[in-house]
């Protein structure tokens, strides 16, 4: 049996439509958990209705807690082999939990995780998201050899994103592997994904990973946490997946320390983005830079050359030529009226 939960807070306009897609699942075992984060809006009335027409549904009523606290309860209330996290004002494709029994079914080894992906849905358009790496199944061995050492950061072309996304709603997790490695901290408000998706997959013995779009991710609710996220990167997130993954191999050390510097890069780029003038986004920077020791755990040694400058720049304070070098792009579409060069 698959559980699946749902945070819920704040999402009274979109939550029908979510519970009706996993209420349609062509794969019927399953159990839905509707954990109600004392929602203040009418969610709790909804959930409690569900609950009352079909008996695979249960309602937990909690206080306030946020999400990882929502998201806790559920696992550790959950009785599933497999455990899926979708969320409130998302909605997933009719097929997924079929995909993820069939998937599980038809490999060598059960695996602790099966990875899928997703489209972004906008007001006009849908974009898909897709995991970087060949499909199919991943020993412990093949996950050593070819995801590992890409997996937070993908240093083969300058400092990107690792090769599979952080989202933990693209996947499906054995609950016996979540028991073990969910997120403690229920502090964390702002990438609350990260610490979890990234724990779990260094601690998978096997995995099955594919680009099968099954789930549907809501970009067009600009009031959820996440379209608020991008001011915020230097957050509780990174600390506490420093503190429960550091040791865990030179990879690992190398990429949190990689990871540490592309959060600090991208907050530069946040606010050469947003706000009006480059002083007022190196302001900012600075604000944001002396609120958290983030700068002083990032060694130089080790990036590629360009993250490695802007770094290098930060430390030694010349804050105005480190925007200019790791927002360059950004502040010349600016001075340009937007146009693309």
């Amino acid at each position: 049996m698959i559980s699946v939960i749902v945070p819920v807070y704040n999402v009274e306009k979109y939550l029908r439509k979510c519970v009706d897609s996993i209420l349609a699942q062509t794969y019927g075992e399953f159990e839905l958990l509707l954990v109600d984060d004392g929602s203040p809006d009418g969610c709790p009335q909804i959930c409690d209705e569900y609950a009352e027409r079909d008996s695979r549904v249960r309602v937990i009523h909690k206080p306030n807690g946020g999400l990882i606290s929502a998201r806790n309860e559920g696992i550790r209330t959950c009785t599933g082999d497999y455990v899926c996290i979708v969320d409130g004002d998302d909605w997933a494709d009719v097929h997924m939990l079929r995909f993820i029994h069939d998937t599980v079914s038809a490999s060598p080894e059960p695996p602790d995780m099966v990875l899928f992906a997703a489209h972004n849905v906008f007001e006009d358009r849908m974009e898909e998201t897709v995991n970087n790496v060949p499909e199919g199944y991943y020993d412990r061995e093949r996950l050593e050899k070819e995801v590992f050492p890409y997996l937070l950061t993908d240093t083969r072309s300058g400092l990107q994103v690792g090769v599979i996304q952080a989202h933990t709603w693209d996947k499906a997790f054995r609950r016996e592997l979540l028991l073990e490695h969910y997120t403690r901290d229920e502090r964390i408000r702002v990438f609350t994904d990260v610490p979890m998706t990234y724990e779990c997959l260094f601690h998978c013995r096997s995995a099955y990973i594919c680009n099968e779009h099954l789930y549907m991710y809501n970009k067009t609710n600009e009031g959820s946490i996440r379209a608020k996220s991008r001011e915020n990167l230097l957050t509780k997130s990174f600390y506490y997946l420093r503190e429960h993954m550091s040791g865990l191999g030179p990879s690992v050390d190398r990429q949190l320390n990689e990871y540490a510097a592309m959060l600090i890069i991208r907050t530069g780029k946040w606010f050469a983005e947003s706000d009006p003038d480059l002083g007022t986004a190196v302001r900012h920077l600075k604000e944001g830079l002396r609120e958290s020791d983030m700068l002083s755990l990032v060694s130089v040694r080790g990036l590629p050359p360009k993250p490695g400058a802007v770094i290098r720049l930060l430390k030694c304070r010349l804050y105005t030529p480190a925007m200019l070098l790791c927002a360059a792009r950004v502040l010349q579409q600016k001075r340009s009226g937007g146009r693309r060069g």
